[in-house]
Formats: structure tokens, C-alpha cells, sequence
């Protein structure tokens, strides 16, 4: 009895399922490449096609991985990783496209809620965005998912204690707000002023959303930091390749600064 359930203890522990881990996660290699570097050592492990790597940060244990760009991707991504590895928290980090009007490239936003801005409707009139239903309630249905309020404080106090690489020649800022998620690279004044007055989002990405929604669905606490590359404008393409590498590393400096915060 007692050795099957040491051979027991052994599988699961192999498999990821009781090691508790903060998960960390990117949609690129530019967003996590820092934080790889940073672990020094670490154990590549593949799960579904993905490559997991298990290490320490600052002291804790961690899982990194990229979760490819796009809803369904990280969707994918985050499933995998919730299913192996049964993290405490997830921490996603990486480059957005910034919309409020004051933005400029660099410019770090700590997610508060989500939107997920390519779900809805099309009618006679255009199209409507809906709020999505929880899937294992018909009922309950929403349009924004919060992040989790003390990863969010903690995020704060972090960037407030920070020291950012300068990016044109400016100190970046730090926002906290609404993030906007959809599968679509935006890359037009029009676009970024809807998704700014809609939904007062700071921010647009890939991800989020859907991170978040699956995080909420099992209970997981999450946080979405995102440092903006662009403002999201008919320029957006040419500033992304510019300002992808700087804006990463200063996001992937919060996550630093929010593990070494842990107890």
C-alpha cells in the first residue's frame, strides 16, 4: 500500500500535478527571452507541442512558456499548461498597442479588466459585441473579466519602484485599465479611437481575453501586463518592429520585480 502510493506521489509529481508553480507566459520569443535568460538553469519539458521551461526566478518556482500569438493559440497554450502543471498563478507579459490618447510607445498598462472585442453580432446595423458566456453556465454571462486585485496592487507597486529603458528618449508610464483582446493586429487611427471610446481599453492585444477567461473558469488568479510597442495607428506596424524588443524586456522587468514580491 504504502509503495503504490509513493509510486503514486512519484507520477504526479513527475507530471507536474501537485509541484505548485507560478506560470509565466508570452505570445513571443522576444517576451519571455529575457525571463529565460534570467533563469539561468532550467528543465525543457514538451507537453501538446509545447516547449515548458521549469526553473526558479528570484527565488521561486516557475513554468515559462510561449503561448503563440492569438486567442486561439493562447487558448490552447493555457489549457495545456493547466492541465500539466496545475500552476497558483499566471502572470502574462508582453507587448500591446497602446490607445489612450496621451500613449506613447512604451507606456506599460496593468491589465484590470478584459474585453474581448471581436465576439458579438452582425445585423442590418453592423456589428455589436457581446458578452460571452461562462461555459459551464448559461446564465452568466459578462463583458469585461477582472484580473486578480492583488496581483494587479502588487504590479503597481512594483512599476512604481522601477527603473524602465528609456524608449525614445522618455521614461515609460505606467497605466492600469482596460485591455482590449481580439484576433486582429491593429493598425489603424479608427480602429484605436473606437476601441478607446467603447470601451475606455488603454491597451489592444491577442491574448488576454482569453487567458483570462479560462484563469476565471478554474480559478486561477491572473494578471495581464502589456508594454506598448505602438499606439495601435496607421504607424503601428512600423513602431512594433522598432520598439518590441525595449517595450519586452520592461515588461518582463515587472514580472521580475512581482516574483521577488512573492512570499
Amino acid at each position: 500500500m504504502k509503495k503504490s502510493i509513493l509510486i503514486l506521489l512519484t507520477l504526479l509529481i513527475m507530471h507536474g500535478s501537485i509541484a505548485q508553480r507560478i506560470a509565466v507566459m508570452g505570445a513571443l520569443d522576444e517576451e519571455i527571452a529575457i525571463l529565460k535568460e534570467e533563469m539561468g538553469k532550467y528543465k525543457t519539458q514538451e507537453r501538446g507541442g509545447i516547449d515548458f521551461y521549469l526553473g526558479k526566478l528570484k527565488g521561486k518556482k516557475i513554468v515559462l512558456l510561449k503561448a503563440g500569438v492569438g486567442k486561439v493559440n493562447s487558448s490552447y497554450s493555457t489549457a495545456v499548461l493547466m492541465e500539466n502543471y496545475h500552476p497558483e498563478a499566471l502572470i502574462f507579459t508582453g507587448v500591446a498597442g497602446g490607445l489612450a490618447p496621451d500613449a506613447l510607445p512604451g507606456d506599460l498598462v496593468i491589465g484590470e479588466k478584459l474585453v474581448q472585442y471581436d465576439y458579438g453580432q452582425v445585423d442590418s446595423l453592423g456589428f455589436h459585441v457581446s458578452p460571452f458566456r461562462h461555459p459551464f453556465d448559461a446564465q452568466g454571462e459578462e463583458l469585461f473579466i477582472s484580473g486578480d486585485s492583488a496581483l494587479i496592487s502588487t504590479s503597481l507597486e512594483v512599476a512604481k519602484a522601477q527603473t524602465f529603458l528609456p524608449i525614445s528618449g522618455r521614461e515609460p508610464r505606467v497605466f492600469s485599465g482596460v485591455i482590449a483582446t481580439g484576433d486582429l493586429f491593429v493598425s489603424s487611427d479608427e480602429k484605436a479611437k473606437w476601441l478607446y471610446e467603447e470601451f475606455g481599453a488603454l491597451a489592444t492585444e491577442m491574448e488576454g481575453a482569453a487567458i483570462g477567461h479560462i484563469c476565471r473558469t478554474l480559478g486561477v488568479p491572473f494578471v495581464i501586463i502589456r508594454s506598448c510597442s505602438d499606439n495601435a495607428n496607421n504607424h503601428a506596424r512600423v513602431n512594433f518592429n522598432q520598439f518590441v524588443g525595449p517595450a519586452s524586456v520592461n515588461s518582463a522587468k515587472i514580472v521580475l520585480g512581482i516574483l521577488e514580491s512573492m512570499q
